[in-house]
């Protein structure tokens, strides 16, 4: 198996851009976000679902679950990809990641925020 650069290793964090060793903000890059559900329309906890959010320059990312009402329509990143391809990226966050930034990158983003 090869190695990953520490550079390109995905750090969880619980705030994006957070203070390290007294240094606020250190990283320039725009955050970037997306939520998706984890569960069918007929399940009850369909309302909950994971949110990711991550810093492309950093390589610092935060998740958590969210609410996301019922009637709001949350575009499917993966939808196009085959079955075992989303498979293997829904089962890592960090492969999930990876691919979502690669997104970012070629401007198919998902959300950005400043």
């Amino acid at each position: 198996m090869g190695h990953r650069s520490a550079r390109w290793a995905w750090s969880k964090v619980s705030t994006i851009h957070g203070v390290r060793g007294g240094d606020a903000g250190a990283c320039a890059g725009e955050i970037s976000s997306y939520k998706y559900r984890l569960y069918a329309p007929s399940d009850r906890f369909y309302e909950r679902c994971v949110g990711l959010a991550w810093c492309s320059i950093c390589r610092e990312y935060s998740g958590a679950m969210v609410f996301v009402p019922r009637n709001e329509h949350l575009r499917d990143l993966l939808a196009d990809l085959p079955t075992p391809e989303r498979e293997r990226l829904a089962r890592s966050e960090v492969k999930l990641l990876d691919y979502l930034d690669r997104l970012v990158r070629r401007k198919i983003s998902p959300t950005r925020q400043p």
